[in-house]
């Protein structure tokens, strides 16, 4: 060995420096060679929801599948060239559409087609309508959409593959599958109370457009008489002053075996409004009371849940004052308040609900109640009415004592159920509106089976504006996750749940926004108190001027008031510029916090990162140089 260092040793060392490029182009060549035949399609998703690993349920339905079906990728080249950008992306399509058609065994047949332009595959993919781009000013096209077909000529499209929807792109390949594989759409009955299927003529809130995509959603009359049979699912939303008849046809359709979805709300606050007076609710209220209290639930329909720790950050007005603050009623739900155990509610991240009910047990023992969504332990109910005021939200924190009980938000029950009309069928209320030949059904005195039932204790949630990002439109929450997972359920399926909630768009920074909390928190004693003088000062101003006392307001001030008024004004703009003074410290302590994530982002950790590798490099080095000095001193 002795021998062999003193030979290198011997040799020039810029022999060596060429031998030692020449081995290490040589590794190179050869770890890329392997890794492209040896592991090719491996990857490491480093991402927190894994995001690109294919989950258990897409393998399922893949393994599941019975017949045939054929997915081309119409993928313009020339698109490619002039878009370098999407070429990353495109090779993720293909890489994920190749390994759908191997884990289908041989049942998916995968194939990419290039539409030139003027071409008969450019032909047929205008008649797929899928979505052109302008290559050049001579009008040619370019094309990068997917078109499924099975053995029944049912298509299905994506359009456009849009690298902003990546971390939605397995679910929406196995959606096609699941829709190629079962044509037939299930049936969702709507009893719409506050307009999610669209309000004078709009279109429907993007919560029904996203579950049109998968099922067939059906408008039925708001105060039904009887539930056509058909409907796979009843939604049921803010059912306000539903007749006794309506409530006996639903609950003859839940008796007979089929599941339903309620949305409930002691206060909906995208409920009608009076167009005179817009602070005027006209139906605020919903409920089902004799159909809840049969089947062992209630809900206090004069007060909301509030919770210190899911309160929404708002920033708006607490009289004329504005405030930036935590809102109690309105409900930021993170993913420990979602059931870890039930499909329906164990992936999702984040939703939002606004004034929402709380649901309880209320003694029925054949009935059982599984929690969906709970608040914390930091919370209790708050009146209504204490909401509706639009006050100051910072009368409702201080006003608020933790109940150190969890409120349901959402329940799902089961279990065998009594009609709550135990003397007969209400008469149809409108006889002529049903089939000349209809016969009334007889009566279910008890469930067929287990009642399967989801009752959800906020109408507001459905919004748009607590689903999608206005400005993106892409998620900004998973509450059409949840109501898509549950109808999902509900109809006897699943498989695409485990796929929902995975690319939700909206990822707060938790850390920073805490951080922030303390830096207010350190101005907010003596913000309030400013505030304070300030409105009592001039308040005090006011009425020494007469503003509010007609009769005086045209007399003549002596000269005492008029110091008087002059040391108030003085005062009033003091403390204006010590609030002011105040809120700027505020902001500068948040820019300064901006500032240092910048710089540990930017500057900080590149560093640290390169320390540490120049600090190894360095060790190495020295080790080698202690070896090489212990082998001398042997030799």
């Amino acid at each position: 060995m002795s021998g062999l260092f003193a030979r290198i040793e011997q040799l020039d060392r810029s022999v060596v420096s060429t031998i030692g490029i020449i081995l290490a182009v040589v590794l190179f060549l050869s770890v890329n060679l392997y890794s492209i035949l040896a592991l090719n399609g491996a990857r490491s998703d480093l991402t927190e929801g894994k995001l690109f690993t294919l989950t258990d349920s897409t393998r399922q339905v893949l393994a599941d599948l019975k017949e045939p079906m054929t997915l081309r990728l119409y993928q313009s080249e020339a698109l490619l060239v002039a878009v370098p950008q999407l070429n990353v992306y495109a090779e993720r399509v293909n890489e994920l559409l190749r390994t759908y058609s191997e884990l289908s065994n041989g049942l998916i047949r995968f194939e990419v087609v290039n539409p030139v332009p003027f071409s008969s595959e450019e032909d047929r993919a205008i008649q797929f309508q899928l979505r052109p781009f302008q290559l050049n000013a001579q009008g040619e096209n370019g094309y990068f959409g997917l078109v499924g077909s099975n053995t029944t000529d049912d298509i299905e499209t994506v359009p456009f593959l849009s690298p902003d929807q990546e971390p939605f792109l397995e679910y929406e390949l196995t959606s096609m599958v699941i829709t190629l594989a079962s044509p037939r759409k299930k049936v969702v009955g709507v009893i719409d109370g506050i307009g999610v299927m669209g309000r004078e003529n709009g279109p429907p809130m993007a919560l029904i457009r996203q579950m049109q995509q998968i099922y067939d959603v059906r408008t039925l009359v708001f105060d039904p008489e009887v539930i056509p049979p058909n409907a796979d699912v009843l939604m049921i939303v803010h059912p306000f002053n539903l007749p006794v008849r309506s409530q006996y046809a639903i609950e003859q359709h839940i008796l007979a075996g089929n599941p339903a979805i309620i949305f409930i709300d002691p206060f909906a606050e995208n409920s009608p409004t009076d167009p005179q007076n817009r602070n005027n609710y006209l139906f605020p209220t919903s409920t089902l009371a004799t159909l809840l209290n049969k089947w062992g639930v209630e809900m206090p329909d004069d007060s909301v849940v509030g919770d210190r720790q899911m309160a929404l950050r708002i920033s708006g007005f607490g009289g004329p004052n504005q405030v930036v603050t935590d809102y109690l009623p309105w409900l930021r739900i993170p993913a420990e308040a979602f059931n870890a155990d039930e499909a329906i509610t164990a992936g999702l991240q984040l939703m939002r609900m606004t004034s929402a009910g709380s649901l309880r047990a209320a003694g029925n023992d054949n009935i059982t109640l599984t929690p969906l969504i709970q608040s914390t332990r930091d919370s209790n109910m708050i009146r209504t009415v204490d909401i509706r005021r639009r006050g100051d939200p910072n009368e409702l924190l201080e006003a608020f004592e933790a109940s150190g009980v969890r409120q349901n938000l959402a329940i799902r029950i089961s279990g065998i159920v009594q009609t709550a009309f135990p003397d007969g069928p209400p008469p149809l209320q409108r006889p002529d509106e049903v089939a000349p030949d209809f016969r009334e059904p007889d009566q279910i005195i008890e469930s067929v089976q287990p009642i399967n039932v989801i009752i959800v204790a906020d109408v507001d949630m459905l919004a748009d504006s607590h689903v999608v990002n206005p400005q993106t439109g892409q998620p900004a929450s998973n509450n059409a996750d949840f109501v898509i997972n549950s109808v999902e359920t509900l109809a006897g399926g699943g498989a695409l749940i485990g796929l929902r909630g995975r690319g939700l768009s909206h990822r707060p920074f938790t850390t920073v926004a805490e951080i922030e909390d303390a830096a207010r928190e350190k101005y907010f004693e003596t913000e309030q108190r400013l505030s304070a003088e300030l409105d009592e000062t001039q308040r005090q101003l006011a009425q020494l001027q007469g503003l509010n006392r007609a009769d005086v307001q045209f007399e003549l001030l002596t000269q005492e008031e008029q110091n008087t008024i002059i040391e108030f004004n003085r005062r009033m703009l003091t403390l204006r510029q010590q609030l002011r003074d105040v809120r700027r410290a505020l902001g500068e302590d948040i820019e300064q916090l901006e500032s240092r994530l910048q710089f540990y982002n930017i500057v900080a950790i590149p560093l640290v990162v390169a320390a540490f590798g120049l600090g190894i490099a360095v060790l190495r080095r020295s080790r080698l140089r202690r070896a090489r000095a212990s082998i001398r001193r042997r030799a």
